[in-house]
């Protein structure tokens, strides 16, 4: 069905308009949270309430008011497809809370690093001890959330005046800005040494997230610990693209047509119905007892079509299942039960550097992801896969929850069923794997 209206004009906003809507209304459906910069670089959290195409503007509803009046030059900066984008343009109107701003034609990626940082899962474990001093001074540990060659980002879990072995508050006074460290232990990061000394400096000191996080940046490490820093980076991320990835706009899909009934043989005329030809020279055979369902009235239901189990025996023994499981327990269950299943080829790991060399190997059937991540750094794991590898089969991902915005984001990536944790490695989990495969 389609509505027509009237009114004003819709205003012709070009190509490069359609791929900035398309940003933003996705940024819109997840419910993406902006950041607002005013004439004066004073920032304010926003969310992005309606975009007017027919007037060619935007509503952000900003958490404070926002230092600026009507005419005054804004930017608008978040995070898409896991790129930090920017926007801009000269407030429309202002009404408390509410700016209006047109329409930019065009998006900028602003990334503030030049480097690009893998993300870390608190459950991979990786902890750094800052010290500013060895004997005076103040010493910091924390679990970290983002890491490369340049530097971390650490939630910091506790801190110490060196001297008196006294426990400081975790605030933004902690350590100042630019405060040196003159050593930094790195432990237990994936796939580099248990343990890599630096030096650093501290970033920034930031409360606004809960606890206190801090970033660092790290002086230039020695060739043997950048070049595990780098190869840990390029397994878990992409290079940051230098112009804005193409991005069409979604279409409202019209509901899903029934699919059509299996076709069925021509019936035979009511004639021949009425009065099916006997075979030559067939005996008189007793007639069976009707079945119960058909003695009562009811029609029998049509028995379901058969199988052909060497043929499913064939293709199970021959396509390969890859996993990835979040331990080695779980992958060594995973890969008894498909054996089980008489699956022939099965790869599972828990190590993702042996998955994705399990990824070169021809004829793979089906991917099923479950590693210790969290459900964005499994799509952005998805994402690289996609990127890296010209044409994968159909991929499970296993995620420990399952809403509108990770569905949606998952469908985007290429992903064909999700998952929810925890699973039973059961018939129901067998019958999803089939599917699947096609068989």
């Amino acid at each position: 069905m389609a509505i027509f209206g009237f009114g004003k004009d819709k205003k012709d906003t070009g190509n490069a308009s359609e791929q900035t809507l398309a940003y933003l209304e996705d940024a819109q459906r997840t419910r993406t949270g902006f950041t607002l910069v005013g004439p004066r670089k004073a920032e304010v959290s926003a969310t992005l309430q309606a975009i007017d195409e027919g007037e060619g503007l935007i509503t952000f509803q900003t958490q404070l008011s926002l230092a600026a009046d009507k005419g005054a030059k804004v930017e608008f900066i978040f995070l898409q497809e896991g790129l930090r984008l920017c926007g801009s343009g000269s407030i429309a109107e202002k009404r408390g809370n509410l700016v209006l701003v047109p329409i930019p034609d065009t998006l900028e990626i602003k990334e503030r690093r030049s480097q690009p940082r893998a993300r870390l899962n608190p459950k991979e474990g990786t902890t750094i001890t800052a010290l500013t001093g060895i004997f005076d001074g103040v010493g910091i540990t924390g679990v970290v959330e983002n890491l490369s060659e340049g530097g971390a980002r650490i939630r910091v879990e506790k801190a110490m005046n060196l001297k008196g072995e006294k426990r400081l508050p975790l605030g933004v006074a902690l350590v100042p800005p630019g405060q040196p460290f003159m050593l930094i232990k790195l432990n237990k990061a994936p796939k580099c040494p248990a343990v890599m000394e630096l030096t650093g400096r501290a970033v920034f000191l930031d409360t606004s997230a809960g606890g206190l996080t801090m970033g660092l940046a790290f002086d230039t490490p020695r060739s043997d610990i950048a070049s595990a820093l780098r190869g840990l980076v390029a397994s878990r991320t992409t290079p940051v693209p230098s112009v804005l990835p193409p991005k069409n706009r979604r279409k409202v899909e019209a509901p899903a047509a029934e699919p059509p009934e299996p076709s069925r043989p021509p019936e035979p005329p009511p004639e021949a119905k009425a009065a099916p030809k006997e075979p030559a020279q067939a005996e008189p055979q007793p007639s069976p007892a009707p079945p119960a369902a058909e003695a009562a009235g009811n029609p029998p239901e049509p028995a379901a079509p058969h199988k052909n189990d060497a043929l499913l025996r064939l293709k199970k023994r021959s396509r390969a299942v890859v996993a990835l499981a979040p331990s080695p327990a779980l992958a060594d269950l995973m890969k008894e039960y498909l054996q089980e299943e008489g699956y022939g080829r099965v790869l599972v790991s828990h190590a993702r550097q042996e998955f994705l060399e399990y990824l070169q190997q021809p004829n793979l059937a089906l991917l099923l992801i479950d590693g210790n991540l969290s459900s964005l750094d499994a799509l952005q794991f998805v994402t690289h896969l996609r990127g890296t590898f010209a044409d994968l089969p159909p991929v499970i991902l296993a995620v420990e929850e399952a809403s509108a915005a990770i569905v949606l984001a998952a469908h985007r990536n290429g992903v064909s069923q999700i998952l929810v944790k925890p699973y039973s490695l059961d018939a129901a989990f067998s019958e999803l794997l089939s599917q699947q495969m096609g068989l």
